[in-house]
């Protein structure tokens, strides 16, 4: 890995809203978890495999939420989902230069580890950290 540290910049950052109101990741989480019991106990009641499968897909993002609201960035291959200490959810979009060859960066994953790679020099990496600048 290389030494120098590069820079991711936001070049798009897009507030998520609902019905005018920007979306918070506390009131998703809990539409979620009010979903899942939802679901569930239409299961239980009807017996209905579709009600099972809503369920499953709602536990899903739940956890995604979770983790955005821990971590406060999701990487969604072009585009991030990014949550401020408010909670406000943005879609945000990531990109920087290459410090060697002046390339552009781009998000990858390598072995399982996500890393800072240039689109020209694929051997110009670095480890992903937290080099956003705001």
């Amino acid at each position: 890995m290389n030494t120098q540290n590069p820079k991711l910049e936001r070049i798009f950052e897009k507030p998520i809203k609902i019905f005018g109101k920007q979306l918070k990741i506390m009131r998703v989480i809990l539409i979620f978890i009010a979903s899942i019991l939802y679901t569930g106990m239409l299961y239980v009641e009807i017996n209905s495999t579709i009600s099972l499968v809503f369920s499953m897909i709602f536990t899903i993002f739940l956890i995604m939420s979770i983790i955005l609201m821990k971590k406060r960035i999701l990487y969604l291959g072009k585009y991030n989902l990014e949550c401020s200490v408010a909670g406000d959810v943005y879609l945000t979009q990531l990109q920087g230069i290459c410090p060697k060859c002046k390339g552009f960066l781009k998000i990858s994953k390598k072995d399982g580890v996500k890393i800072i790679q240039c689109q020209t020099q694929n051997d110009h990496i670095w480890n992903l950290e937290e080099k956003i600048d705001s």
